[in-house]
């Protein structure tokens, strides 16, 4: 079995499910809306964090001046 002609066909066959699946995914508007969903939630649980994060540091800027050195020391 001539191994070269396997590998190619190997990877035609994975590029054509890429491609088709790429194309239906774009074509249908994207994400499905379970997907969709997950996102949103995951893109306001990143916003909290990201707001509780600039809150500590305030805090911290007002209790401990100086503590950003400290920490990249």
């Amino acid at each position: 079995m001539n191994w070269d002609l396997v590998v190619i066909f190997t990877f035609v066959v994975v590029l054509t499910a890429v491609r088709s699946h790429y194309k239906r995914t774009t074509a249908t508007g994207g994400l499905a809306p379970g997907d969709q969903n997950a996102l949103d939630r995951a893109m306001e649980a990143a916003r909290r964090l990201e707001q509780r994060v600039e809150s500590l540091e305030r805090v911290l800027d007002e209790d401990a001046p100086g503590w950003r050195a400290r920490v990249r020391a």
